[in-house]
């Protein structure tokens, strides 16, 4: 993310957050930020389930590495009650972060092809080593901009894909502007009840609000 648009969302509480994007409904200061069994609805919303799709035809596509994947899933794609490696990554309790993780730990749990000699996705399938380090990277923005590395590229390759025409491009903005106002809401109080949060001054938007700083374009 080049640093003029970080200062730009920096003054911009409404486009100050979105991508991703974990839990439906915004967390007050009195309500517990983790509540991670609770009933979601992401899947209801149109825009969610486009990022959920985007996301997971891009890790097909690509043949990402499992190596990769647990490098953002840890411990949570095993069941463990730990939300701590879910928030190294993701605004927790936001809408479209939740499609994202959705959609990675679908991947992850998928399932080898019948007859191809062990394969379960497409493309090369290599381990980028650089790319597991930053995703493991004790530093936030670096764990955070290594993973949207490749969701914004995905989600990009999809709305050409799916040939949106100017009307659809200008709705799918609004929409994200709108996941934007509710995640910057989000981290605000997230900043100040969770330590985990606390090294995300750097945050402008998720990958998804990026992307779609470049629909029409």
């Amino acid at each position: 993310m080049k640093q003029k648009t970080i200062l730009k969302f920096a003054h911009s509480i409404a486009l100050t957050i979105s991508v991703i994007s974990l839990f439906p409904g915004l967390v007050s200061a009195e309500e517990p930020v983790a509540k991670a069994k609770d009933t979601v609805v992401w899947q209801n919303d149109e825009m969610c389930q486009f990022v959920f799709f985007a996301v997971l035809e891009g890790l097909y596509r690509d043949g990402i590495d499992n190596n990769v994947v647990d490098a953002i899933l840890g411990d949570m794609r095993k069941g463990k009650d730990d939300d701590s490696k879910l928030k190294s990554h993701f605004v927790f309790r936001c809408e479209l972060c939740h499609a994202t993780y959705e959609a990675f730990r679908a991947y992850r749990e998928r399932p080898t092809f019948l007859q191809s000699g062990g394969k379960s996705t497409f493309g090369e399938g290599k381990t980028d080593a650089k790319i597991v380090a930053e995703l493991r990277s004790e530093n936030a923005s670096t764990r955070v901009y290594a993973m949207g590395s490749l969701v914004r590229p995905w989600i990009l390759h999809r709305i050409e894909e799916t040939r949106k025409t100017d009307e659809e491009k200008k709705q799918m903005k609004e929409r994200f502007e709108k996941f934007a106002k509710e995640g910057g809401k989000l981290l605000g109080n997230l900043r100040e009840t969770d330590e985990l949060y606390l090294d995300w001054q750097f945050y402008g938007s998720c990958q998804a609000c990026e992307a779609a700083e470049d629909l029409g374009k």
